[in-house]
């Protein structure tokens, strides 16, 4: 049966406090089928999965969740901090609701460092972990020289000030930096797929990442992670260095790297089969 995509109004929500959070379910339904968890990363939601899910649908029970503020889910309590803080709970509010086992956890970047978290913070919860392009820290200090610097975070928070969810989208998803691994008119198509999705966010919830969670410094709770963990680096992405996740590799007891060559940031769409086998050799190994 063909996949169907993902659509806001196929949204599941569950009331968390302060707001709620949705998911979607697809995929396999029968006991014994693994159950895979799908955390997007900025300025996207659960649709930006779309070639997971075509792939996984015959292979696992999928549940994609849009982050707080993003998607179908309520925005973001109103004067939030400490958003990774809230975003983890959300992710255990939905696993324990759904009463899931073992799960593999799939994050992307910005979720990517939720998952992390979560891992530490929730090692009952995770069966394996999957990390595409994430980071414990995306500023940069005295001794975490990857990541963005106060000028850089400034370009973002400015490109807010001054144009609005249209600006700090041109600049997230500028083409001078992202798409770099794909023909023009697939960069355009995923350009317009994923501007959407940001429109969807809003500016505060952009800033949530910019202004909050890139202050995070997570690198005391990596070591606790004890699930199998995979970790996947674009070589040509500028977001986060491929030495980030050579640090995530040597700092995780159970943990592989995986480059990806020739890959951008968004690497899951620009280079979904590659991305897919890594996950389903991880998921059946």
């Amino acid at each position: 049966m063909p996949t169907t995509p993902l659509s806001l109004d196929q949204a599941r929500r569950l009331a968390v406090p302060g707001g709620h959070i949705a998911y979607y379910e697809t995929g396999r339904t029968d006991p014994t089928a693994p159950v895979i968890v799908w955390v997007h990363g900025l300025p996207l939601d659960s649709r930006s999965w779309a070639a997971q899910q075509e792939f996984f649908d015959t292979r696992a029970r999928n549940v994609f969740l849009d982050l707080r503020g993003y998607g179908a889910s309520s925005q973001l309590p109103p004067d939030a901090t400490g958003v990774t803080a809230l975003y983890v709970a959300d992710l255990a509010a939905l696993v324990q609701h759904l009463g899931l086992t073992a799960p593999l956890l799939v994050g992307f970047a910005s979720a990517g460092h939720v998952a992390l978290r979560f891992a530490a913070q929730h090692p009952d919860l995770v069966g394996k972990l999957a990390v595409i392009n994430g980071s414990p820290r995306f500023r940069r200090s005295d001794d975490w020289p990857y990541g963005f610097d106060e000028q850089g975070i400034a370009h973002f928070v400015d490109a807010a000030a001054e144009g609005g969810i249209e600006g700090i989208t041109d600049t997230v998803l500028d083409p001078e930096v992202v798409f770099a691994d794909v023909d023009a008119a697939r960069a355009a198509q995923l350009g317009a797929r994923f501007r959407e999705m940001s429109r969807t966010a809003g500016v505060r919830t952009l800033l949530g990442f910019f202004e909050d969670i890139s202050l995070d410094d997570d690198r005391a709770l990596i070591p606790a992670i004890e699930a199998p963990t995979l970790l996947m680096a674009s070589t040509i992405g500028q977001e986060v260095p491929t030495v980030v996740s050579l640090y995530l590799r040597t700092t995780i007891a159970r943990a592989r790297l995986a480059e990806l060559p020739g890959a951008d940031h968004f690497a899951f769409a620009t280079r979904p089969d590659l991305v897919n086998n890594l996950l389903d050799s991880f998921l059946t190994s």
